[in-house]
C-alpha cells in the first residue's frame, strides 16, 4: 500500500488539533528524537537551552519537556505577535529575547550566557554572514554542549549539492524573500562547522519521515562543541601575527 502523506497529516490534525496553518513539519520532531537517542532523555535536565527562531512553538514545547533550568527564545521583533500566541504553553522557566542575534551589541550577546543546547532550524540561510553566524552559535555553547542545526541548501544539480558551493541571490533575493541571499550546499555547511570549531558532526536522517526529496535541498545535523576550542585560524603560517579566529571578525 502506497504511503499517503496527506492522510497522515489529516490524522495528525484530527488527533492533535493542528490546523492547516499550524501543520507540523514532521522532520522536526524526528530531529528531536534523534537528539534524545544520542544523548538520552534526561541529558539536558536542569540545563540551559537556547532556541533561535522558534516559529510555531512545537519545537519549543518539545524542548521544554526536557525539563531545563531555563529555555531562552530569540527571534525578530516582527515575530513577537505570533510567538505571544503560544508562549504561555511553555511548561518550564523561559525568557523571550526580541532581537536579531547578528546585530545584538556585544554586551547584550554576552548577557545571553552559555547553553547546553542550541536549537536552530530554518534560520541559517536567512543570514548573509553564515560563517560568522555559526561561530556565534559555537560561542554560545558550553564545552560539551550540543548544536542542532537545520537549513535550506543550494538548489541545483546533485553534482553541486555534494561539493562545497554557495549560490548567491543578489540583488534579487531567492524567491523574492528579501532575506535569502546565500544558499550553501550541505558540504559547505559541514565545512563551515569544521572551520568554527565543530569536529563531530552527525548527519541527520530526519527527512525520511516527511519527504525524502527534502534532503535534496535541506540539511540537518547534530554536533557537539569539543571540550577545548579547535576553531580554525588564518594568517598563522608566519608566526608573526596574533590569532585570527575564523568567524570572529568585528
Amino acid at each position: 500500500m502506497k504511503f499517503n502523506l496527506n492522510l497522515l497529516k489529516a490524522f495528525l490534525r484530527k488527533v492533535y488539533g493542528f490546523s492547516h496553518s499550524m501543520e507540523p513539519m514532521l522532520y522536526r520532531s524526528e530531529l528531536f528524537s534523534e537528539l534524545t537517542s544520542i544523548v538520552g532523555d534526561d541529558y539536558f535536565e536542569s540545563g540551559r537551552l537556547l532556541e533561535i527562531g522558534p516559529k510555531d512553538g512545537l519545537d519549543s514545547c518539545r524542548l521544554a519537556a526536557l525539563k531545563p533550568q531555563e529555555l531562552v527564545l530569540v527571534d525578530l521583533p516582527e515575530k513577537r505577535y505570533s510567538i505571544e500566541r503560544w508562549l504561555h504553553k511553555i511548561e518550564c522557566p523561559y525568557k523571550f529575547v526580541e532581537a536579531n542575534m547578528m546585530y545584538m551589541s556585544r554586551q547584550d550577546f554576552m548577557s545571553l550566557g552559555k547553553f547546553d543546547l542550541v536549537w536552530c532550524t530554518g534560520v541559517l540561510y536567512h543570514n548573509a554572514e553564515q560563517l560568522r553566524f555559526l561561530r556565534k552559535l559555537y560561542n554560545l555553547l558550553s564545552p560539551g554542549g550540543y548544536l542542532v542545526l537545520e537549513s535550506a541548501t543550494l538548489r541545483d544539480s546533485r553534482y553541486l549539492r555534494s561539493g562545497n558551493f554557495v549560490q548567491i541571490h543578489y540583488p534579487d533575493t531567492y524567491n523574492d524573500t528579501g532575506t535569502i541571499t546565500h544558499l550553501p550546499s550541505r558540504g559547505t555547511i559541514k565545512t563551515w562547522l569544521n572551520m568554527v570549531g565543530f569536529n563531530d558532526i552527525y548527519d541527520s536522517h530526519c527527512y525520511k519521515v516527511s519527504d525524502r526529496k527534502l534532503s535534496q535541498h535541506r540539511y540537518a545535523c547534530i554536533c557537539q562543541r569539543p571540550m577545548t576550542d579547535s576553531s580554525g585560524t588564518y594568517y598563522a603560517k608566519s608566526g608573526c601575527n596574533p590569532t585570527y579566529i575564523l568567524g570572529e571578525s568585528t
